[in-house]
């Protein structure tokens, strides 16, 4: 938390209510690449990673901000939790959005680029009609979806991807870019 003397206006006790966090050159989030992950159970992970699910909610604040990447984690969703999700972003969103045409599970998805996290008050200001109630919300941009799925296992919270998973990853990001060019 920030004490002291620093600025007036950067003096907090919460993590959210300081400018130390909030990174503002949009370039340098996108550029950097740490691993860092987040698990998330399905159908979110993958409406995340596809664009369609741009605010991820979280009971817990979070610093970081920039490339996080999207693992599904175990949990295997339901027809009807997917038929329910997918019906609320026809609504949402719109009506003719093309889905995913599968959740899998127990996998590394992509990544998105994770440009700020609000504390409820200050995200319903911004955004009126957003789609998440809980305490804090992951603002994501940047959406990306693996071309391969890595089978991987998840962890709580924001946890570093395993360095070979990460190095794969990332090559086969850079192999289907040159092939798509």
């Amino acid at each position: 938390y920030v004490t002291g003397h620093l600025s007036g206006s950067l003096k907090s006790r919460k993590p959210e209510d300081s400018l130390i966090h909030r990174v503002q050159d949009r370039e340098l989030l996108e550029m950097v690449d740490e691993g860092h992950c987040l698990s998330m159970h399905q159908p979110w992970a993958s409406l995340l990673v596809a664009g369609i699910k741009k605010h991820e909610g979280r009971t817990w604040y979070s610093s970081h901000r920039g490339r996080l990447w999207i693992h599904a984690a175990s949990k295997t969703p339901t027809t009807e939790e997917i038929s329910a999700l997918e019906h609320q972003y026809r609504v949402l969103v719109d009506e003719n959005i093309k889905f995913p045409q599968n959740y899998p599970t127990k996998v590394l998805l992509g990544y998105v680029t994770v440009l700020d996290v609000l504390p409820q008050e200050e995200y319903r200001e911004k955004y009126p009609e957003g789609e998440s109630d809980s305490p804090y919300v992951f603002i994501c941009d940047d959406f990306h979806e693996l071309p391969i799925k890595f089978p991987m296992a998840g962890k709580m919270k924001i946890y570093k991807l395993d360095r070979k998973i990460h190095q794969a990853a990332v090559k086969c990001f850079e192999r289907f870019s040159k092939v798509n060019v």
